[in-house]
C-alpha cells in the first residue's frame, strides 16, 4: 500500500503500457468489442509520448469500469466465531465492548500529513449482540474508530476507538440520542457519511424516528455534527434536512474546493440526488447548491433531480486517480447485491451497475463504504456489513475496464411519467390503467403504474432493442388485488409471439417476478405485464429491469503439470489450480476438487477441478493425472521349512520343501493374481510349481502356503516365491523370496 503522500498522483504510464493485457483478460465478447478501440487509442497515445514527457492520461469518457466479485479480507469488528479463519486484528468485543455493529463509514481524516489517518464511523452498536441483526445489551447509536493502517492487503487495524477516559475499554456513543423507542421520538442517531476539511471533521447523520419494514425507516431529520478535537467530542451543528428530504442520507466527496453530497431519502428504495457546498461553508445551509440536471440551484433542494435511479442504499462515492474516474458503491435492494458504477463526470454519465458482492455469497449484505486509501490503483477495498452476524468486514474487489450491463428499459420506475396517463416509453396496450404519482403506492421513488378493470385483458408494454442470440433477465415488482388469478409477465418477439412468460396470481405485497430468455435472431423484443380481469381486478407495478445475463463461463488453469508421477510410499502435495471469470475475477477459492491420491497404493489417480461463477456458468472441468509407481505386490516374512517343520537355510536335494509368506497388495483395485512357488534348475528352467490364483484386496495382506518334492537327482536348484500375473505368465509382479542349493 502506498503512503498517503502518494495519493494525489495522476494515472501512471502503466495503464497505457499494460492496457492491452487488461482489456483482453477475461472480457466477455461485448466488453471486448467495446474495449478494442480503446486499446488502440491508448497504445497510440503511449507511443506518441516522448520518453521525457509527462504520461498522457487517456480520455476517461471513452471507457467504463466494472468491479470483480469481492472477497473477504478480514473481520473488522466483533469476536471471531468458531470455525472462522479470517484475520481479526481489532478484537473489538474484548477491547472495546463492541460485539455487534454495522456500516463502517470510512473517510480520510488526516490533519497532520506526517500522521495520516482515517476515521471509521459505525451505526447501532452493542456489547452483547442479540443474535439477530441489531440488538443486545450495551446499546450505543454510533461509535468511532481511528486507523493509520495503510496496508489493506491483510486486514484493517484500528489505532484506537473513541472512549471516555474513565472507561478506556468501552467505545462510547459520539453523537447523543435519547433512544426513545416508542416510535415517535428520538430513536437513534445513525451516521451516513463523513468528511474532514482542514482540522475539522464532519459527520452527516440521520436521526431515526422509527424503523419500518425491511429497508425502510422514518426520520425526524438529518443533521451535520462536527468535531474539532480529533473525534473525541462532537457538536450538533443545527444544519438540518427535514424528514422527507432527498438528503436524509448522504455520501460526501471533496473535489475542486467543494464538498459534494450525494443524497438519498430515508431507506433503500429511492434514487440519488446531488448537492455541493464550498469547503469553507459546510455549516452554512444557505450556501448549499443542488444539481437540477443542467446547473446548480443555490439553496433550493426542490430543484434537485435524480442522478441515479432507484434503488440506492447506503451510498459511497470516491475518485479513482488511476483510471481518472469517479466511482460509487451501494446496495441495490432489487438485485440483493452491492453494485459499482463509474463516471467521468460527477454530475452524470454514470455507467450501468456491476455487481461486486451478492447476497447469494454473503447473505443479508448491505453497506459498501470505499476506503479512501485504495483509489490509486486497480485494487478497491471497502467495508461491508452483514445483518447476521451484524458486523463489518474488509472486502477486496478489482477495478477493470469494461462495459457493465445497463438496464435496457427506459423509465424503469416510472419516475419520468409527467401525468396520471401512461406515456412513452411505456404503452397501455389494452384495458384501463394509469400512473400513481406521489400517492405513496410505489415500491421506491414517487411513482408506480397501475391497471384496474372488471373485463378483458389489461396490459402495459415497452419495446426495446436487444442483441441477437443473447441471454437476458427481465425483472419487475408487482402486487395485485386478492382476486387476481390470471396475470402474465413476459416477453414477445417482434411478430407478437410469446418468447417467455410467467403466470402470476395473488400478490399481497410487491413481489419480484423474474424470467430469463434468449433473444434468438431478434434485434428487439417487447416486454409486457398484464392480467385477465376476474371481476374488479387490479395490479400495481414498479422497478423494472432488463439486463443482459453473463453467459461466459470461468476458466480453470492447473498449477504445475497435468500429469505427475510419484513413487509408492512417496508424498503428493496437490499444487491446485486457479480459476478466473470475466465478471467475478479470481474465483480460485470456489474450486471444488474431486478425487484423491493414495500414495500407499500403486495406480493411476484422477483429480478433477470444477468451478461455477455467481451466474451459475460452469467452467470446463480440468483433470490432473497422478500415477503412483512401484511394485504392485510385496512378498513379506517368507519362511522355508522341511516336512518336519524345521527351518531351512538352504534348499535340500530331496524331500518336501514348504514355504509360507505374507503377500501385501499395493494395488488400488482387487484384480486376480497368481501366488507362485516355483523350482528352477541351474539353467533357469522351470522344474516344478505350486500356485494359487486369487484376488488380494487393495492394501490387504494375504498368507500363502505351498510346497513340492525335490527331484533329488541334481544340484543347483533354486526355489522362488513371488506374485505373477497368471500361471502361464510367470513374470514377477513383486519382489522375489528365494532359497538355493549350494
Amino acid at each position: 500500500m502506498q503512503s498517503i503522500a502518494d495519493q494525489d498522483g495522476g494515472m501512471d504510464m502503466n495503464l497505457n503500457l499494460n492496457l492491452k493485457e487488461k482489456l483482453n483478460s477475461n472480457l466477455n465478447p461485448k466488453r471486448k468489442a467495446a474495449a478494442a478501440a480503446l486499446t488502440g487509442l491508448l497504445l497510440a497515445a503511449t507511443l506518441a509520448v516522448p520518453a521525457s514527457a509527462e504520461p498522457v492520461k487517456p480520455d476517461s469518457s471513452s471507457f467504463e469500469l466494472y468491479g470483480t466479485k469481492a472477497t473477504k479480507v478480514a473481520r473488522v469488528t466483533g469476536a471471531t466465531p468458531e470455525g472462522e479463519t479470517l484475520p481479526n486484528p481489532n478484537q473489538t468485543k474484548s477491547r472495546y465492548a463492541l460485539g455487534g455493529t454495522d456500516l463502517g463509514i470510512v473517510w480520510d481524516a488526516t490533519t497532520d500529513p506526517a500522521h495520516p489517518k482515517v476515521m471509521v464511523a459505525f451505526g447501532d452498536s452493542f456489547d452483547g449482540w442479540g443474535g439477530n441483526g441489531g440488538g443486545g445489551t450495551g446499546w450505543r447509536g454510533n461509535v468511532l474508530a481511528l486507523s493509520e493502517d495503510q496496508d489493506l492487503t491483510d486486514d484493517l487495524k484500528f489505532t484506537t476507538m473513541i472512549t471516555d477516559p474513565a472507561t478506556p475499554d468501552y467505545a462510547k456513543e459520539i453523537i447523543h440520542s435519547d433512544h426513545n423507542t416508542n416510535g415517535t421520538g428520538d430513536f437513534t442517531a445513525i451516521p451516513t457519511s463523513g468528511v474532514s476539511v482542514g482540522s475539522r471533521h464532519f459527520i452527516h447523520y440521520m436521526q431515526i424516528r422509527n424503523w419500518g419494514a425491511a429497508g425502510r425507516w422514518n426520520l425526524n431529520f438529518s443533521e451535520i455534527a462536527y468535531s474539532d478535537d480529533e473525534g473525541q467530542t462532537w457538536t450538533k451543528s443545527g444544519v438540518k434536512w427535514g424528514p422527507g428530504s432527498k438528503f436524509g442520507q448522504a455520501a460526501f466527496l471533496k473535489d475542486g474546493g467543494y464538498v459534494y453530497m450525494f443524497g438519498t431519502p430515508a431507506g433503500r428504495f429511492d434514487g440519488a440526488y446531488l448537492a455541493r457546498v464550498p469547503e469553507a461553508d459546510v455549516l452554512t445551509k444557505e450556501k448549499y447548491e443542488y444539481w437540477n440536471g443542467t446547473s446548480w440551484a443555490v439553496n433550493n433542494e426542490d430543484a434537485a433531480v435524480r442522478v441515479i435511479d432507484d434503488p440506492v442504499g447506503e451510498l459511497s462515492v470516491a475518485y479513482n486517480s488511476y483510471y481518472g474516474k469517479y466511482i460509487m458503491t451501494y446496495l441495490n435492494e432489487d438485485r440483493a447485491a452491492i453494485v459499482l458504477r463509474s463516471s467521468s463526470e460527477i454530475t452524470g454519465g454514470w455507467s450501468g451497475e456491476s455487481e461486486i458482492a451478492t447476497g447469494d455469497e454473503y447473505p443479508a449484505l448491505y453497506g459498501a463504504f470505499i476506503h479512501p486509501w485504495s483509489l490509486k490503483g486497480k485494487d478497491l477495498y471497502f467495508l461491508m456489513s452483514q445483518w447476521v452476524p451484524y458486523n463489518v468486514f474488509l472486502m477486496h474487489s478489482t477495478l477493470e475496464i469494461g462495459e457493465p450491463a445497463k438496464n435496457l428499459l427506459a423509465d424503469p420506475s416510472f419516475e419520468s411519467q409527467q401525468s396520471g396517463t401512461i406515456s412513452s416509453p411505456w404503452i397501455l396496450e389494452s384495458g384501463k390503467g394509469g400512473v400513481d404519482r406521489n400517492h405513496a403506492f410505489s415500491r421506491g421513488g414517487a411513482n408506480n403504474i397501475f391497471m384496474r378493470n372488471d373485463v378483458g385483458w389489461n396490459g402495459i408494454k415497452q419495446t426495446v432493442q436487444v442483441a441477437p442470440n443473447t441471454d437476458y433477465e427481465l425483472t419487475g415488482f408487482l402486487r395485485t388485488s386478492q382476486n387476481n388469478n390470471a396475470g402474465y409477465f413476459g416477453v414477445r418477439a417482434p411478430d407478437g409471439k410469446i418468447m417467455k412468460e410467467l403466470n402470476y396470481g395473488r400478490l399481497d405485497d410487491y413481489t419480484k417476478e423474474s424470467i430469463r430468455f434468449n433473444s434468438g435472431p431478434n434485434t428487439s423484443v417487447t416486454v409486457f405485464t398484464g392480467f385477465w380481469s376476474n371481476g374488479d381486478t387490479w395490479i400495481q407495478a414498479d422497478d423494472y429491469s432488463l439486463l443482459a445475463v453473463d453467459s461466459v463461463p470461468p476458466v480453470i488453469t492447473l498449477k504445475g503439470d497435468a500429469s505427475v508421477e510419484i513413487p509408492l510410499g512417496g508424498t503428493f502435495e496437490d499444487p491446485g489450480a486457479t480459476a478466473s471469470d470475466n465478471l467475478d475475477g479470481d474465483i480460485s477459492r470456489k474450486i471444488a476438487r474431486e478425487g484423491t491420491v493414495d500414495a500407499s497404493l500403486v495406480g493411476t489417480y484422477a483429480l478433477t477441478y470444477r468451478v461455477t461463477d455467481t451466474e451459475g456458468n460452469a467452467a470446463a472441468p480440468v483433470t490432473r493425472t497422478v500415477k503412483v509407481v512401484g511394485p504392485a505386490y510385496a512378498v513379506q516374512n517368507a519362511a522355508f521349512k522341511d516336512a518336519s517343520g524345521n527351518a531351512l537355510s538352504e534348499l535340500p536335494k530331496k524331500g518336501m520343501v514348504l514355504v509360507s509368506a505374507d503377500i501385501k497388495s499395493y494395488t488400488s483395485s482387487p484384480e486376480p493374481v497368481t501366488l507362485v512357488f516355483a523350482l528352477y534348475d541351474k539353467k533357469g528352467e522351470l522344474q516344478n510349481v505350486s500356485a494359487v490364483t486369487q484376488s488380494v484386496s487393495p492394501g490387504a495382506t494375504e498368507t500363502f502356503t505351498g510346497g513340492f518334492m525335490m527331484p533329488g537327482n541334481h544340484s543347483g536348484y533354486t526355489a522362488k516365491l513371488f506374485v505373477a500375473k497368471s500361471i502361464s505368465s510367470l513374470e514377477p509382479l513383486s519382489n522375489v523370496a528365494s532359497l538355493s542349493q549350494k
